[in-house]
């Protein structure tokens, strides 16, 4: 089985969650409610072998490490910065699915910004940044 890390952007109310492998490739992401992460992760280790976990070190951060050490002891935890990873998401999330005209031009006039949490995307990205952290140590 191959290992992967577990990248997560806590918040408030949700999270965003993004399993990857070592070399940064992507293998699912979504945003759950804090009180169903623990249903949630406990699936994805079903599913994936998870050698670590990533955190972003924003909003919610405490909280969640908290949820992790009490109910996954036996999983290594890693807090990373997530500095500027909501703005990344934006633009990965707009390249993968651009606009409309109307919603370009609306952009252009109001300083028109997406709706869609992006969450998942900014767990991602925090996943290949601790990736990429790693591959300088190396």
């Amino acid at each position: 089985m191959n290992k992967h890390l577990l990248a997560l952007d806590p918040g408030s109310y949700k999270v965003g969650t993004a399993v990857l492998d070592y070399k940064a490739q992507e293998k699912e992401k979504t945003i759950v409610k804090i009180e169903e992460l623990i249903d949630h992760l406990r699936e994805i280790f079903k599913i994936y072998q998870i050698e670590e976990i990533i955190i972003g070190n924003g909003t919610g951060a405490e909280k969640i490490i908290e949820i992790l050490e009490n109910n996954f002891k036996n999983k290594k935890i890693n807090l990373v910065e997530e500095e500027f990873t909501t703005e990344e998401a934006q633009a990965r999330y707009l390249k993968e699915k651009p606009m409309s005209n109307y919603e370009k031009l609306l952009r252009k006039i109001v300083s028109w910004k997406l709706k869609k949490p992006l969450d998942d995307y900014a767990a991602l990205i925090i996943g290949e940044k601790y990736l990429e952290k790693l591959d300088k140590k190396s």
